[in-house]
């Protein structure tokens, strides 16, 4: 139910075209960007920045929800997307041709076509059950229908260290590991189907706000005699993540008594090379200079910031949000520095 009323919520703040994204150049002043779920953060993110282009520079922005951001990178440098949702993690795997790129030999230097806006807080993997489930901790998971994030994704593989790292078991044998996207998943859970719900959402999210209104619910976390484990320390030093705490009375559903350790995760918009270095000026400077539009349409948008916009990036800025950052007085960081500027 939630989600239904979240989605109408949403899609009310812009009016977005929900597309998936082709090959036809884009016309100028026509964008096309990807976000994840509907209800993601990304999505959230992604509809208040096109309506802050709308207003500021006319830009028509056909939004599409639901793709993963590892094949989001690969649509974006293959110029199937203008913006996109950009992962410290996922760049890295990209680069190197590992993880779910390690069967594709252009992998380096699609990424290569790649270029960074702007990063910020994902949120932190949540593992949600119903307070009456009985479930308590993740070692009671085994057996369990759980959701782990969609196939192929990255989040699918941090939610399997995590779990591996604190318990030990195994998603191929020890639970049901259902494998939907994270708008079937979320449903899923309202409906009971699923007994655990893993979902990425920041600190405070609406998400989990409206969530309390279905019921009560607990937040299962990380242990202080697991953080050292091998799995989790594996997880962990991935560039991009951070461990967060979520606090009692966080959510008015919410029925941990104890602080909850969290696994949090830094995602940001992305381009490619192509984008013309006035659209990229353009659309870095409007976000930027339009930070109140974004707070209103989620609190936890604050932390969006020039000051902030280049936490743990690893690719380079794209030229015209790298004229920006100078201008604003950012020191940039020559590993960021774009080719086009050197």
């Amino acid at each position: 139910m939630f989600q239904r009323v979240l989605q109408k919520g949403l899609f009310a703040a812009a009016a977005v075209a929900l597309s998936l994204g082709t090959a036809v150049p884009a016309q100028a002043k026509d964008l096309r960007m990807a976000s994840l779920g509907q209800s993601s953060p990304t999505t959230v993110f992604s509809i208040a920045v096109t309506q802050i282009l709308k207003d500021e520079h006319g830009y028509s922005t056909q939004l599409s929800t639901g793709s993963a951001a590892t094949r989001q990178a690969v649509e974006a440098a293959n110029q199937q997307l203008d913006l996109f949702v950009t992962a410290v993690s996922i760049n890295g795997f990209l680069r190197d041709g590992t993880r779910m790129y390690k069967d594709m030999p252009n992998a380096p230097e699609l990424f290569g076509n790649l270029r960074s806006i702007l990063n910020y807080p994902f949120g932190a993997y949540h593992a949600i059950v119903w307070e009456d489930s009985g479930i308590t901790s993740l070692e009671e998971i085994k057996g369990k229908k759980v959701f782990i994030g969609p196939p192929s994704g990255a989040a699918r593989a941090t939610i399997g260290a995590i779990i591996t790292g604190v318990t030990g078991y195994d998603p191929e044998s020890d639970f049901e590991a259902i494998s939907v996207d994270w708008s079937s998943a979320e449903q899923a859970f309202q409906d009971r189907q699923i007994d655990v719900y893993f979902t990425a959402a920041p600190i405070p999210s609406a998400e989990l706000q409206q969530l309390s209104a279905l019921g009560k619910f607990r937040v299962l976390g990380i242990p202080d005699d697991k953080v050292e484990s091998e799995a989790i320390q594996k997880s962990f030093n991935i560039p991009g993540r951070e461990f967060t705490m979520l606090e009692p009375g966080s959510y008015s559903g919410l029925t941990n008594e104890e602080p909850v350790r969290l696994v949090n995760t830094i995602v940001g918009l992305g381009t490619n090379k192509w984008l013309s270095e006035e659209d990229g000026y353009n659309i870095t400077k409007a976000i930027f200079e339009n930070s109140d539009d974004l707070v209103a349409a989620a609190q936890w948008m604050k932390v969006i910031t020039p000051e902030n916009g280049l936490s743990q990036m690893n690719a380079p800025l794209h030229i015209g949000a790298y004229k920006y950052y100078k201008e604003a007085g950012i020191d940039v960081p020559e590993e960021l520095i774009p080719p086009e500027a050197k």
